[in-house]
């Protein structure tokens, strides 16, 4: 028995295929931002859900054009965790050290703010040091009022790789999804 197999079928049915698999992946609420020097980046890779998509940061362009251009091609993203070294006052994404000086300094991050549509998007910081203190959270918060976005940090841990790690300090007093360490 011979079977024929129409081509306009076949190409009709391969488009549709790929565009749904195209709008199945870019339905995703989740994006994991992560600094290519990350000291835990291969702990962390290793613990992630299967289909996570995974935004790894460079020194080749800047950190916050890269995430904002990232985010007006994926508009269904509403959670961004952040994977970055920090100190107590400090982190570095993308070869950059953030101090509130360099906030301060960075236009990108009110670019960020054009993103907003009536739902701040969350920044989940997973750092233990950031949320410990004071001028670690005001860093947070100074980021914040420059991005439009809720940042939730930690403010009592030991491992970011916990899965019961409690975002329990927002800038924006908004209520904060779980980790994604689920």
């Amino acid at each position: 028995m011979k079977t024929v197999i129409n081509l306009k079928f076949l190409v009709s049915f391969l488009l549709l295929t790929s565009l749904i698999m195209g709008v199945s992946k870019a339905q995703t609420s989740d994006v994991v931002v992560m600094d290519s020097q990350y000291s835990k980046k291969q702990d962390v890779l290793n613990r992630l859900p299967s289909n996570t998509d995974i935004l790894e940061i460079n020194r080749e362009n800047n950190p916050w054009k890269t995430i904002r251009e990232y985010l007006l091609e994926n508009t269904s993203v509403q959670k961004i965790h952040l994977f970055a070294n920090a100190i107590y006052n400090a982190f570095e994404l993308g070869g950059i050290t953030y101090t509130t000086e360099k906030v301060d300094q960075e236009f990108e991050l009110s670019m960020l703010e054009g993103l907003y549509q009536g739902t701040n998007l969350q920044l989940l910081v997973y750092d233990c040091n950031l949320g410990s203190n004071p001028e670690g959270l005001d860093l947070l918060q100074q980021i914040s009022e420059r991005s439009y976005f809720n940042i939730g940090v930690p403010t009592n841990c030991s491992s970011v790789l916990d899965g019961s790690l409690d975002f329990d300090h927002t800038t924006m007093n908004q209520p904060i999804n779980s980790t994604i360490f689920k």
